[in-house]
């Protein structure tokens, strides 16, 4: 759009509805021109339908925690939508800049950004605390605002909810334990650490939480175990297990909530299950409803992507997603026998190929070509990977990282943390930020731009 002196006599009703189609560039360039302009290029309803456009419309990671759109003030609205177009046009050239660092020298033996990018905890021994970044860029600033601790004195494992924001699960980390604790938290909910479920004692380790179900890996029993499922919500003593079968499936991965089925990824395999409906008592076993065999073995690190940013908790943000955000294919990203990735897809079935697969999972393994980068021989094997539901992440090899598949390109180095133990590293795709725990102690938080 050309803006002309004409604009001047315009009304500032009919201003404000020119700009919510104009786009950011001829937003701000107008802004510049007058202190009328400027006025009217911060009004809320401008900013609403910007981000709506050029963010969700658009299917870009949104920035920030998930909240309702009419939360939010204008700044905030125009801040996420020109950090979100900024991340979409550089994140292949970014680079990481430390913004705040932790003056605890406390080792962390596992650390957790929080979706949102706003939030971090880490684990110390038994023990998590729990982080608020604040400020503005160039000025932030890190607040311990709360933290709990095993009841024994076992290292925790932490993990997130993979389709609900500020849910997290903590559990013993120790697979011998005989006092295997597990309890979920709100971190939306006062007080800090909002306890929802308590189990004081669980069957296996902790393996991940999805929606109303707790996953236990038991898989060192002598049976060769399983994931054993709870059902939280309910806060009932009954179990589902989704077995495993020892000489043909090997260790366990992780796993994933793929079109409404859980997909559970070991060494050999991933095996695909229905979403289990879990008895208030007693135990159920689910039945595979499909099994795709690897080409060879895969090991840890894992990381799954759809490809699909995540949705807004906002009528009108559902409304736009509801037809653009459905996901059509998985991506499995993995370590290698040769220490690149190994790169598998899920993809839905052709209108020729119905007749080979169950109906209730109607999608295909396809492998895909190795990525082998020239600075493996340096670097190492993939130590770790962090992906986004829209696909963006890092790979991390030996103490450097950079952006997924640009591994001939370093964005970072950091202080060796060894390879035993809890995640080192976690990524938000929409904020582009990550934290970091150095192996003297503390963190770093980082903002790639």
């Amino acid at each position: 759009m050309h803006y002309t002196p004409s604009l001047d006599g315009l009304a500032d009703d009919i201003l404000i509805q020119i700009l919510q189609v104009s786009s950011v560039r001829e937003i701000l360039t107008l802004r510049c021109t007058s202190k009328r302009f400027y006025s009217l290029s911060k009004v809320y309803c401008v900013w609403y339908a910007v981000f709506c456009t050029e963010v969700l419309a658009r299917r870009l990671p949104p920035p920030g925690p998930s909240c309702s759109l009419s939360a939010l003030s204008s700044a905030d609205l125009e801040y996420r939508t020109l950090l979100a177009l900024a991340l979409e046009r550089r994140w292949s050239q970014s680079k990481a800049n430390v913004i705040v660092s932790s003056g605890e020298r406390e080792i962390v033996d596992q650390i957790v950004l929080v979706p949102g990018g706003m939030q971090v905890l880490t684990v110390h021994g038994n023990k998590v605390m729990w982080w608020l970044i604040s400020g503005k860029p160039g000025s932030h600033e890190l607040h311990n605002i709360g933290a709990w601790s095993l009841p024994s004195d076992d290292t925790c494992i932490v993990v997130k909810d993979m389709e609900r924001q500020g849910i997290i699960a903590i559990g013993s980390r120790d697979k011998d334990s005989p006092n295997r604790h597990a309890t979920v938290f709100s971190l939306s909910l006062k007080p800090a650490l909002n306890k929802l479920c308590d189990y004081s004692l669980v069957p296996g380790t902790i393996a991940g939480i999805s929606r109303h179900l707790l996953f236990l890996d038991t898989t060192s029993q002598q049976d060769g175990g399983g994931l054993e499922v709870l059902d939280w919500h309910a806060k009932t003593e009954g179990t589902a297990l989704l077995p495993r079968i020892p000489e043909l499936f090997g260790a366990f991965l992780g796993l994933v909530h793929f079109s409404d089925h859980i997909l559970v990824t070991w060494e050999a395999c991933i095996s695909v299950f229905p979403v289990p409906n879990v008895p208030a008592k007693g135990r159920t076993v689910v039945a595979h409803t499909k099994i795709f065999m690897f080409y060879e073995q895969i090991s840890s690190p894992i990381a799954f992507t759809a490809c699909v940013s995540r949705g807004w908790s906002d009528a009108d943000a559902d409304a736009m997603y509801a037809t653009s955000q459905e996901a059509h294919s998985l991506t499995l990203a993995t370590r290698g026998k040769s220490g690149g990735i190994s790169l598998s897809m899920l993809i839905l079935l052709g209108d020729d190929e119905g007749g080979k697969y169950p109906s209730s999972f109607p999608y295909r393994l396809l492998r895909l070509s190795t990525v082998v980068p020239n600075v493996i021989q340096d670097l190492g094997g993939c130590m770790q990977i962090c992906l986004g539901s829209s696909g963006r992440g890092l790979f991390v090899y030996d103490g450097k990282f950079g952006p997924e598949f640009e591994t001939e390109r370093v964005v970072y180095e950091i202080e060796p943390v060894g390879v035993g133990g809890g995640d080192k590293i976690d990524f938000d795709e929409g904020m582009g930020r990550l934290v970091v725990a150095k192996g003297s102690g503390g963190f770093d938080v980082m903002q790639l731009l």
